[in-house]
């Protein structure tokens, strides 16, 4: 059989070592006309590529990492698996529709190992117990979880030098600044601590990590097979859908959630093509069948039938939706302000989630038990409607308190159950209220619950698609599925006018971490005047005579010269080359004064506390080159010039994107690059059916359109020379369409 470079999909993580530095160079040939390739040319010279040092790298172009001769063995072992996978399939979409159903056969078998644990740790702690021990197990039990919980975070940090991915925030930052690198040893720890935290009583969820779970088997599957960047992002992306499918028995909600919060935060949503998309539906309905192959058929909730609801109903909707998006942005405002209090406490970090779980096992001691763990039982009973609104009212508040405890000192899990708990809690009271109005007119108390779970959400996330497809799914009721949608979109309108984003890119950007495709945005807002504002040349007052306005117009050269009046505040400027243009034109009068000089345009001023955001909006406006900085007084303290304003804007934004032909992973360039317009890139590791050919041979351009930039034999750059015969572990870098580089592959 043939010999044939990696699979349709793309190359594994970049080594340890970092960038390894290279050059390209070619030119066209006379053979052909030239193509879109060519125009694109002068963009590979940047290019910075790998180096093969012998045939152990010609799996999937990259050597292998320095480590252990088990782990290097383990390494070759996936290459090669995945080569021949490769060459055996022929086809970019089958291959990686095959991966994604891989991903999501495992995926989805991790998230019930995971539900499975989860049964097993309930049993060792709570819920054994009663009597007269019940009030201290409540306070002791979530109190030795929260310090295993602590313990397994050591343990990964300090001993096995793993980076912990809790929950889907984590794989947004995975994805979006490390090229989707996740670690399974950091998921498997992750999963044992979910189940001790949840177990133990924490108020979490398993959900979270069973998309983190999901995602990291994902990445540590596509970096084993050596798929490359893109491709790897996708089944990452693949294991997210495949594990909330398999954990909510959901496949459509798995690949909207993937969709809209982990690549619509991480990416900017740019997902809507087959080699992303399809891979979300194959892995979410491969973990829903293998959930169901674990646990049979079954759904999260036991749900009444529901009857449609009326006019008068809509408007308690309306009541419910507004309150639930209030309630979801105060959920995540508690969260972040609980995580941040807790990173600044100064204590050991591996005593932190105990300090959370001791502040639980208090309330639930103190108030109900019921505030223990997710909370599957009081959603279910609202659900029934059979949850009293008093009860209701008190969970609600409390619930929110412990799960930014649990959550925010570190705890293992996720606010995704709870925040469905706090959302039925909400839907109970509303229905009341709804019932005390309308009598037995009013629409069933569960489908108020079922809507608040939604809409709360929505609130909690700003991400209102994930709800209505989750909750439809669940239910399969079209009664319930307009009062949906409307609490889910209203509160999200609610929400924002509270917080500016959801609750994961909240997180994200409480640790400081911007994402690309915000970072233009993020740079300005963040950056202040002050920051930028230079010290205030010579300035003139409203009666200063010419010849002085002469001397400090000329001095400013000739730039915006500001005056003040009595009593030191700003109240116009000079522009000095209006002021030449106007004296040339014998327009300025031998008596004329600054106050007679200055702009007629009313005067824009900004604040030293001004964004830069804000001051780049000022210049728009204004049209001037130096704006004054003043006090609230109006008294001058600074200047900010455009020019310094849009050079930091070059430097923090343009200069840290990420070159068209430059794509980084981890510090090493990835091996499929973009050179926009359809073309791209690809570096290939020569094969035996190529060993022994020249480029004149093989005619690669003539018979598929692609160009030939490289061709490097180990260490060494070789010269193009179309005469040379190619050799076996060789590596050439070809530069085409995707279409022209498949036809390319199919000659390997």
């Amino acid at each position: 059989m043939p010999d044939r470079s990696p699979p349709p999909g793309d190359a594994p993580e970049p080594p340890s070592s970092g960038r390894e530095p290279s050059s390209t160079s070619a030119g066209p040939t006379p053979e052909r006309e030239p193509s879109p390739t060519d125009s694109l040319l002068a963009a590979s010279h940047s290019m910075v590529a790998p180096r093969v040092s012998d045939l152990q790298a010609t799996g999937f172009h990259k050597p292998l990492p320095p480590a252990g001769r088990l782990y290097r063995i383990w390494q070759m072992l996936g290459l090669l698996l995945g080569r021949r996978l490769a060459t055996v399939i022929r086809d970019d979409h089958v291959y990686l529709i095959l991966m994604a159903a891989v991903v999501g056969v495992t995926a989805g078998g991790a998230s019930g190992l995971l539900l499975l644990w989860i049964e097993s740790a309930n049993d060792l702690f709570i819920g054994r117990f009663g009597g007269v021990l019940r009030w201290t197990i409540i306070i002791a039990f979530p109190v030795l979880g929260g310090l295993a919980a602590g313990g397994l975070r050591l343990l990964a940090v300090r001993l096995l030098r793993t980076r912990l991915v809790v929950g889907p925030m984590g794989v947004i930052e995975a994805v979006a600044k490390h090229g989707g690198r996740l670690d399974g040893m950091g998921a498997v720890i992750n999963g044992v601590g979910t189940g001790v935290s949840i177990g133990s009583g924490g108020s979490c969820g398993h959900e979270g990590p069973s998309v983190a779970i999901g995602a990291a088997v994902g990445a540590v599957l596509s970096r084993f097979l050596g798929l490359r960047l893109r491709r790897h992002v996708a089944m990452v992306g693949a294991g997210c859908a495949g594990g909330l499918a398999a954990a909510f028995n959901a496949p459509l909600a798995g690949v909207i959630f993937t969709v809209e919060l982990v690549f619509g935060g991480s990416i900017g949503g740019n997902v809507g093509t087959m080699s992303v998309f399809i891979p979300l539906i194959v892995a979410a309905v491969a973990g829903t069948v293998t959930s169901h192959a674990i646990f049979g058929p079954r759904t999260e909730f036991e749900l009444p039938v529901h009857g449609s609801a009326s006019l008068a109903d809509f408007g308690f909707y309306l009541l419910l939706a507004i309150a639930a998006g209030v309630i979801g942005a105060g959920m995540a405002r508690a969260i972040i302000y609980a995580e941040g209090r807790f990173v600044v406490l100064r204590m050991p970090g591996w005593l932190k989630p105990a300090l959370g779980a001791l502040g639980v096992g208090l309330m639930a001691a103190a108030i109900s038990s019921e505030l223990l763990g997710p909370g599957r039982a009081t959603v279910s009973t609202a659900l029934q409607g059979q949850l009293g609104w008093q009860l209701a009212a008190m969970l609600l508040g409390l619930k929110i308190v412990v799960t930014a405890l649990t959550v925010g000192s570190g705890g293992f899990g996720g606010p995704f159950m709870p925040v469905l708990y706090v959302g039925a809690c909400l839907g109970s009271i509303i229905a009341a209220l709804a019932h005390l109005v309308l009598g037995d007119a009013a629409q069933g108390a569960g489908a108020y619950a079922l809507v608040g779970m939604g809409a709360t959400f929505a609130g909690l996330m700003q991400a209102p698609l994930t709800p209505i497809v989750m909750l439809f799914e669940l239910t399969q009721d079209y009664a319930v599925i307009l009062p949906l949608m409307l609490g889910c979109i209203l509160a999200l309108l609610v929400s924002r006018r509270i917080n500016a984003n959801g609750l994961y890119r909240m997180q994200l950007h409480s640790r400081g971490i911007v994402l690309e495709h915000e970072a233009e945005g993020e740079v300005m807002k963040r950056g202040l005047v002050r920051e930028l504002m230079l010290t205030p040349s010579e300035v003139l007052t409203e009666s200063a005579e010419l010849d002085e306005i002469r001397r400090v117009c000329v001095e400013a050269g000739l730039g915006a010269t500001f005056v003040i009046d009595g009593e030191g505040a700003v109240v116009g400027y000079i522009d000095g080359n209006q002021l030449a243009r106007r004296m040339l034109h014998g327009e300025i009068q031998a008596g004329s004064v600054a106050r007679d000089l200055m702009g007629k345009r009313g005067l824009t001023l900004l604040y030293d506390s001004d964004t830069l955001a804000g001051a780049m909006m000022a210049f728009a406006r204004a049209e001037q080159e130096v704006l004054p900085v003043v006090d609230r007084e109006r008294r001058l303290i600074g200047v900010l010039r455009r020019g310094d304003l849009i050079a930091h804007y070059s430097d923090k934004v343009l200069g840290e994107q990420q070159e068209v032909v430059q794509v980084h992973t981890s510090g090493s360039p990835d091996q499929e690059l973009g050179l926009g317009k359809g073309i791209i890139l690809e570096r290939v590791v020569v094969g035996r059916r190529w060993a022994g050919r020249s480029l004149r041979d093989l005619d690669l351009r003539g018979r598929t359109g692609v160009q030939v930039l490289e061709w490097s034999r180990g260490d060494r750059l070789m010269v193009l020379d179309p005469n040379e015969p190619l050799r076996e572990g060789d590596m050439v870098a070809l530069a085409g369409r995707r279409d022209e580089i498949l036809a390319a592959r199919e000659l390997w």
